[in-house]
């Protein structure tokens, strides 16, 4: 026990920010909001501007902060004038600064400012629990923080966060599936403390579907543990187990996984071009791809160990396959129904019929068949699969239209060269052949 309170007790001076941090983050998000104001000041539809995210809470992390200012717009407003508002506001306040239009349910604004991230983010104006849009419950969640969490559990809360970004399961974008800051804050106002947060999660059983809940206290329909994927509640629990069992400060600076480099020669990747599309509609499509991918393989009698997407969060992505084998011998037994089932049996042996080598019935009393596979190599399924077979696939639409036109496969020494010109699709091949329970 004493163990575990020195560790904490030292990762806790790590995650406080310094007076100067603290005073220049101020100085900016003043700078900012009066940007902001000034822009707003334009549109009679805008029913005021306020300071959000982790700095307005007093939960962020030191060199970890994005500064979050919310553009209020009447609750009548139609969604089209919404939009335009918010952006119109977002550019005007940036301008001079590096910025771009980002998008979540509604498109704002993200500008890089002294190093600092800032998203103008256009929110209704609503009562609580008239929601329009995904970003009317952020301001509450600020008051609701604010007014129950004090100075002592903001600090477990930034604990925590640290905890979770080391270990690799923080992030609320579709692409990690991981914990919000939010999330963090809500668990340690449940629990207490950072250490309480680990017990439960140490205690936490994944036998059955939603054994993770997280009511979110602003909205009591809401369910913070939908957003969170199951391999990271996974990742969490082994993680909070590893440290509790053997406290160590590296779970609050850097854990190093393990990558084995000889697994990347077996990669298997289909990379393509796309037009930009918002980060959660692109992660969204790539990951349903994904999935419908590894069932066509796996249909075909292959086995894929761990499947991935990449992308440079732009117009270049791939999905990538780690096999557990690549090829497959060239007969396949099928099983059909048994005899006593007449019609079904003159359907299978119908149907199978061209492609029989042989045709019997066994023991067990069903219509066996030996066929040719179709496909022996995972590479050659693979070029069908992009080419003329890529309707069965159920790719979404807009991977499917990329990969119709600018798909390659790649494996072997093409994977190699690939993550040797572009840094984005080498890190998810690092990601397919590392460790990555958060424990190393």
């Amino acid at each position: 026990m004493t163990r575990l309170r020195d560790v904490i007790l030292a990762a806790g001076k790590q995650v406080v920010p310094s007076e100067r941090q603290e005073d220049e983050l101020r100085a900016a998000s003043e700078r900012m909001l009066s940007r902001v104001n000034d822009a707003a000041s334009r549109f009679s539809e805008v029913r005021g501007v306020h300071l959000g995210g982790s700095f307005a809470k007093g939960t962020w992390l030191p060199r970890d902060v994005d500064l979050d200012i919310f553009v209020r717009i009447a609750e009548g407003v139609d969604d089209s004038r919404f939009e335009q508002v918010g952006l119109a506001v977002g550019e005007e306040a940036m301008r001079g600064f590096a910025h771009g239009k980002k998008y979540a349910q509604h498109p704002y604004t993200e500008a890089k400012v002294d190093d600092v991230r800032v998203n103008v983010v256009p929110c209704y104006d609503v009562e609580k629990g008239r929601w329009r849009s995904a970003a009317d419950r952020s301001l509450y969640h600020v008051q609701f923080v604010n007014e129950n969490m004090d100075a002592k559990a903001k600090h477990q809360v930034r604990l925590l966060k640290r905890f979770m970004k080391v270990t690799g399961v923080y992030g609320a974008e579709i692409e990690k599936e991981g914990f919000s800051g939010y999330a963090s804050e809500v668990l340690v106002f449940a629990q207490g403390t950072f250490e309480g947060v680990l017990r439960y999660f140490e205690r936490l059983k994944l036998e059955e579907e939603g054994s993770f809940s997280l009511r979110d206290p602003v909205d009591p329909d809401r369910e913070l543990g939908t957003a969170v994927s199951r391999e990271t509640v996974a990742r969490m629990i082994l993680a909070s187990r590893a440290f509790l069992a053997a406290p160590d400060i590296a779970y609050f600076r850097r854990i190093r996984t393990r990558a084995n480099r000889a697994l990347a020669g077996r990669v298997y990747a289909i990379r393509f071009d796309h037009p930009p599309l918002s980060e959660d509609t692109l992660w969204g499509e790539l990951k349903k791809s994904a999935r419908q991918l590894m069932r066509r393989i796996e249909s075909e009698g292959f086995a894929v160990a761990k499947a991935t997407a990449a992308s440079n969060d732009e117009d270049k992505s791939a999905i990538l396959f780690l096999p557990e084998f690549e090829e497959l011998p060239p007969m396949v037994e099928r099983v059909g129904p048994g005899v006593d089932l007449g019609d079904e049996v003159k359907k299978f042996i119908s149907k199978n019929r061209k492609k029989v080598e042989s045709i019997w019935v066994a023991e067990d009393g069903k219509v066996h068949v030996l066929q040719k596979r179709r496909f022996t190599t995972l590479g050659a399924l693979l070029e069908e699969l992009c080419g003329s077979g890529l309707p069965e696939v159920g790719l979404s639409r807009d991977v499917a239209l990329a990969v119709r036109k600018t798909g390659r496969i790649l494996t072997g020494s093409k994977v190699k060269s690939e993550s040797g010109r572009e840094e984005w699709f080498a890190a998810g091949v690092e990601s397919l052949v590392s460790n990555t329970i958060g424990t190393d």
